[in-house]
């Protein structure tokens, strides 16, 4: 078995190179041109990083402002090792994780091509902040 599944990844690239067109030039591949891009901070990311920012803000003043100095109980396990220490502790998870993890995974997003993708990651993490906020406010 161990040997068909070797021979089968040794002649895969081989049967789909075949499949590609020849170009005018004598070579066996084609060069295809990328699809035009936006740059990164074009004013879509720009909107969507300034929500989520402000989004993380709101959630960060609601959540210390719910606290009151005594301990509560963080839905995002991993903010509670965060958040009930301090602005200090607050700050980083907010802003480090909740800030820069968007914003640095919509650029790999956007490099890779995906540019639907680096705009729907940063929309649903500032829309979960916003409704964290909210539900801040309520309690």
């Amino acid at each position: 078995m161990r040997k068909v599944c070797f021979l089968l990844c040794l002649l895969a690239p081989l049967a789909c190179s075949a499949q590609l067109p020849k170009s005018p030039h004598g070579d066996s591949f084609v060069v295809l041109s990328p699809r035009p891009t936006h740059r990164f901070f074009d004013k879509t990311n720009l909107a969507l990083h300034g929500w989520n920012v402000a989004a993380e803000t709101y959630d960060a003043v609601t959540t210390r402002r719910a606290l009151k100095g005594q301990s509560i109980h963080e839905l995002n396990p991993f903010g509670a090792l965060f958040v009930n220490h301090g602005w200090a502790g607050q700050a980083a998870f907010s802003y480090a994780f909740g800030v820069g993890g968007p914003l640095l995974t919509s650029y790999l997003l956007h490099r890779t091509g995906h540019h639907k993708l680096e705009r729907w990651v940063t929309a649903i993490n500032a829309f979960g902040s916003t409704t964290a906020g909210s539900w801040n406010l309520s309690q």
